[in-house]
């Protein structure tokens, strides 16, 4: 044994052992460090556990970033994953533990690629930032009692020095030549400038205060958000307008940034979970692409008469009677959608989830054309719409939307993966996107297969947009594609202008992310297309769904591994 190999072995099972797990004289399997990771990454990001429904017995502490303290996450995935890698799989008999092993394999080797991409050091993110964390705290922090009320002042008094960390860590992230992009920059700014707008008691970090019902701590709340919060955010926003946007790059690729080539491809594998190359995602994407216009120019034959795929995306985009005309008419449709699906989802699915969807559109300073909040602990799943602009937003789109985040689609496989009685609880702290929204994707075309759709805009609609993201994205990240240049394209698909400059935003701000949902697509249409081949008139597509289902959102190797062991077994 090479002293390194001695070193991160007696590392990890320190660890152990101070997490009750093993003792020093056992050799650790998949079970065990499943557990420590679990536990680890709850003693190191204390929040977390409001979202993964785990009993939490201290309110008072916050993860941080602090580089050091990163640096020591960074060793334990190293030794957690040197160990990983000892165990041989051929010989794990229970399926909770071959499951736990897919999980943590695939999240630690990835987490280890995507360092290269420094990205605590330009993490200016209007969505995935720091303040969209403290902001989602704001909603479920608990202050149901004195205790909880003290702990959470505590906590809470952690944030400026926080937040004065993240700024030490973007100036670092300048020296070394890390930086968001302006355009990005801008956007966050202008999140800031909302927030800072609020009367002190509408703002959302006076929700503690509010949620508590007692007005002694509310009172102790506002005057901790008026010394203490209020200072951090003013001070952040004056960071970034002043120092950080001028010296930030004007390049949105990220071959922008040190080991360009390299951050793009860690950010394929981690959203992905495959090996696939940019320029191998953006000819498959190319070629769908071409695919789905040739059968939207039969449609609109069909439909219209007309067989430009042009003319057929301007005729949806020009008629009035595929766009609404108040917000209320949104939600009430929205509503009507999300019901109708429901009810023929039992035709369809096995098993169903025990609680519903409950629609909540974005506020004033929120952005997002549509999106799904999964439950945790009192707060009930969210579908989340936007209802500004009514009369801009098309119903077509709004009926795939609806399938995609609701019922067919995110919330049947995300709330049935949470009543998953076998699994272990790491499948609360890791998802791989390329399932998770590859089974949303594939709910668009399911849906149709459901006779769910009501226009023929909508026909049209979720054929456009599909795999464009597999093309869009490797265009500006790799092939310099210019900012018109990626709109013009999205909004080929028929999406206006608004909601491709916040795919284009998107794009830049999460690298391959757009690409996951058509990767992880195409794969379910292919398991599923592989199954009818081989089972013909056995198969079921109830037992297809339940099979792709009930082993919670794995990566798509593992994924395929369990559908082929379905196919050979079924019907014996």
């Amino acid at each position: 044994m090479t002293s390194q190999r001695f070193f991160t072995s007696l590392v990890l099972i320190m660890v152990l052992i101070f997490l009750g797990c093993l003792s020093s004289k056992e050799t650790p399997q998949v079970t065990s460090l499943a557990d420590a990771y679990f536990e680890r990454t709850l003693k190191s990001h204390p929040e977390y556990a409001y979202f993964v429904e785990t009993p939490n017995t201290s309110h008072a502490l916050f993860s941080s970033n602090k580089i050091a303290d990163l640096k020591m996450w960074e060793d334990f995935e190293d030794s957690l994953f040197t160990e990983l890698q000892n165990i041989d799989l051929a010989i794990v008999s229970s399926r909770k533990d071959t499951i736990a092993y897919w999980y943590l394999l695939e999240d630690l080797a990835s987490n280890i690629e995507m360092r290269v991409a420094q990205r605590h050091l330009w993490n200016v993110d209007p969505e995935n930032s720091w303040q969209g964390i403290w902001l989602a705290l704001a909603q479920i922090q608990p202050v149901e009692n004195m205790d909880l009320q003290i702990q959470a002042i505590d906590r809470w008094k952690l944030m400026p020095d926080y937040v004065e960390t993240e700024i030490s860590n973007l100036r670092l992230g300048l020296s070394r030549g890390y930086s968001m992009p302006k355009t990005i920059v801008q956007k966050v700014i202008n999140q800031f400038d909302a927030l800072l707008a609020y009367d002190i008691e509408d703002s959302p970090f006076m929700l503690p205060g509010i949620r508590a019902n007692n007005q002694k701590f509310y009172e102790e709340w506002k005057s901790l958000y008026m010394s203490k919060l209020l200072p951090a955010l003013k001070h952040y926003h004056r960071f970034l307008t002043l120092e950080y946007f001028p010296a930030a790059r004007e390049d949105v690729s990220v071959l922008a940034l040190p080991n360009g080539q390299e951050i793009y491809q860690a950010y394929i594998r981690k959203h992905t979970s495959t090996n696939k190359t940019g320029r191998e995602i953006f000819e498959l994407g190319e070629f769908i692409v071409a695919r789905n216009i040739v059968e939207i120019e039969i449609l609109g034959s069909q439909l219209y008469g007309e067989n430009d795929f042009k003319k057929i995306m301007r005729h949806i985009n020009n008629n009035p009677d595929n766009f609404f005309e108040s917000e209320e008419q949104i939600l009430e449709t929205s509503q009507r959608l999300m019901t109708k699906a429901k009810k023929q989802c039992p035709h369809w699915f096995a098993t169903l989830p025990a609680n519903d969807a409950t629609i909540k559109p974005y506020s004033s300073h929120e952005t997002g054309s549509g999106a799904y909040e999964q439950a945790s602990g009192d707060k009930p799943a969210f579908f989340r719409i936007n209802l500004k602009n009514p009369r801009r937003q098309q119903k077509g789109r709004n009926e795939v939307l609806t399938f995609h985040e609701s019922y067919p689609g995110h919330h049947i496989q995300i709330a049935l993966e949470k009543e998953i009685n076998d699994l272990h609880p790491i499948m609360n702290l890791i998802s791989f996107t390329s399932y998770v929204e590859g089974w949303a994707r594939y709910c668009e075309q399911l849906a149709e297969e459901m006779d769910l759709y009501e226009s023929e805009a909508a026909l049209i609609t979720r054929r456009a947009w599909p795999s464009r993201g597999m093309v869009v994205d490797p265009g500006i990240h790799l092939l310099g594609w210019s900012k018109e240049q990626a709109v013009d394209y999205i909004t080929e698909s028929g999406m206006n202008r608004e909601m491709a400059l916040d795919l284009y935003y998107r794009s830049i701000t999460t690298p391959a992310q757009l690409t996951s949902y058509d990767v992880g697509g195409e794969e379910f249409k292919s398991l599923r297309s592989f199954a009818e081949s081989k089972l013909g008139d056995r198969f079921d597509v109830r037992e297809f769904h339940s099979t792709v289902l009930n082993t919670g959102a794995i990566p798509l190797g593992p994924l395929r591994t369990v559908v082929e062991q379905w196919v050979a077994t079924a019907g014996e």
